[in-house]
């Protein structure tokens, strides 16, 4: 049988210079634009979300269809877009929104302030608040956190329906207009998308209605073909939640406690401690953005990835060697460029971070997916599908996974060199990050001083044999893992502004040299 070529893995992508691009991507030349359910969308759906909460579906549709029609006829025949994003109703003029009120029949206009309550008590100046203003019950004010998060979720019930609602809405506004063929099956659907998620014919109509979404609660640009910038809204939106209660997560950060005795255990618990203090003192001190989340978790997380690393090499003194440590401190170097080059330009360059992140997963699954193919082991199977089930729904939680790029090369676009030389760092990158990429990629200058050694046989020409160099445990090695720590904090300090301490630092300079004497000698 004559062997055929094996395909490459995401064979039906499309090689861009150094990027697997989908093909439908592809085929659009760069004119599709993605946007984000939660941050775009959710601030502009939520005032239905609350109004079906509180009214349930059918009344809802009712009030909201009032609304609709009592702001287009205050624009007394003007051109006006469709009342569905919450955001325009901002945009009517004072006369506009008195007339508005005015306009709307008593029962809507107590049934909506009322739905709005529990976000009027967050944001007072939302875009109906000249509605008139109702006090939340308890019961309302604890629902809403529940409805958000529901919300966040673009499958979950609360928001296909409002999703359908604003649907509902553009039609009857006359913004939204259908083929006379495409109306039966229109009918059918929201007729059964009361239903959802029980019934396989309201999944259906699910897809349907989600997939009008931008549409609906997003304005097209004409000129690019992607979407207007996000109004006012969606940042006051965001501004606001996120001061509405503290995180809920669980506290990774708790200082440690130990019953020992002994001073080298107790200087690295005290150490260990240290940088933990040192990373809430930041935390703390900058405020969660919700408009720039990724920002946030991105720098975060690249401050907690730099304390772990210190951490874990402070826990082992077996790598304070020359066998190992250069390995830490590359990885610690890496962090540190990477996140200066981010906050050159934070919300582009967090954003392109992620992003190859996600592509990395995806062209991971794809491999392993190849490898299930060809598994003839009944274990080694099951633990691929254990982990293409676990990273296909880290992706998915994120990205669509169809639309996900593979990036095949440097995630910046650029070297490291360049990212240390833009951010401003090139001799770190010169006297740092470079000569411990030597015990990283094992190349010739490290391993033959640390694993040959020369035969002394003159007959021999002096050629070198393995080996493994005895090299004492050197605690100068978590001296420099601790000064490029503080180095981290120190430029995130710089960017933000802030005057913070550097106990983990300190700690080391005035007793690591005491300590290691006495127990390491």
């Amino acid at each position: 049988m004559a062997n055929e070529t094996r395909k490459p893995v995401l064979h039906d992508h499309v090689a861009v210079k150094r990027k697997l691009v989908p093909s439908f991507l592809h085929k659009l030349g760069g004119k599709f634009s993605q946007y984000s359910w939660t941050r775009q969308l959710v601030p502009e759906a939520i005032w239905i979300g609350l109004l079906i909460d509180s009214c349930g579906y059918k009344s809802a549709w009712e009030h909201a269809c009032a609304l609709g029609k009592a702001a287009i006829a205050a624009m007394n025949g003007s051109e006006c877009p469709p009342f569905v994003k919450f955001s325009t109703f901002a945009e009517l003029s004072d006369y506009q929104k008195e007339a508005t009120r005015s306009a709307l029949d008593q029962a809507s206009l107590m049934a909506i302030r009322q739905s709005l309550a529990p976000l009027a008590a967050i944001i007072p100046d939302h875009p109906l608040a000249f509605l008139g203003k109702a006090d939340a019950s308890p019961e309302q004010n604890a629902r809403f956190p529940e409805l958000l998060g529901e919300f966040y979720d673009r499958n979950s019930r609360a928001a296909v329906r409002s999703t359908a609602l604003g649907y509902g809405l553009g039609l009857d506004q006359e913004k939204i207009h259908i083929s006379s063929h495409l109306i039966d099956d229109l009918i059918v659907r929201f007729n059964v998308i009361e239903d959802y998620p029980e019934t396989e014919e309201s999944r259906q109509a699910a897809g349907a209605f989600r997939a009008a979404a931008p549409m609906l609660f997003m304005s097209a640009n004409a000129d690019d073909a992607g979407f207007e910038s996000d109004a006012p809204w969606i940042a006051a939106f965001w501004d606001h939640i996120s001061g509405f209660g503290p995180c809920l997560i669980t506290d990774t950060l708790e200082d440690e406690t130990t019953d020992s005795e002994d001073p080298f255990e107790l200087f690295i618990f005290d150490f260990r401690n240290a940088v933990r203090a040192d990373l809430r003192a930041r935390l703390a001190a900058w405020p969660l953005d919700l408009n720039e989340i990724e920002v946030f978790e991105v720098v975060t997380a690249l401050l907690c990835r730099q304390a772990t690393l210190t951490m874990e090499m402070a826990s082992s003194p077996g790598t304070w060697t020359p066998h190992v440590a250069p390995i830490l401190l590359r990885a610690i170097a890496d962090v540190f460029i990477n996140l200066a080059w981010i906050l050159k330009d934070p919300s582009p360059r967090a954003r392109l971070y992620v992003e190859d992140g996600q592509g990395a997963i995806k062209l991971q699954i794809a491999h392993q997916k190849r490898a299930l193919e060809a598994a003839t082991d009944a274990n080694e199977a099951g633990q691929l599908r254990e982990m293409i089930e676990m990273w296909s729904d880290w992706l998915s939680a994120q990205r669509i996974e169809a639309l996900v790029e593979v990036n095949l090369g440097s995630w910046s676009g650029l070297n490291t060199r360049r990212m240390a030389e833009e951010a401003g760092f090139l001799d770190f990158y010169n006297y740092v990050y470079q000569p411990f990429s030597s015990a990283v990629h094992s190349n010739w200058a490290h391993v033959s001083v640390f694993n040959t050694v020369h035969c002394q046989n003159p007959a021999h020409r002096w050629h070198r044999s393995a080996a493994i160099a005895a090299t004492p445990i050197d605690p100068n090695w978590l001296h420099l893992a601790s000064k490029y720590l503080s180095k981290t904090f120190a430029h995130f300090d710089d960017v933000y502004g802030f005057d913070l301490p550097n106990a983990a630092f300190d700690l080391v300079a005035s007793q690591l040299s005491e300590t290691t004497e006495e127990n390491l000698s």
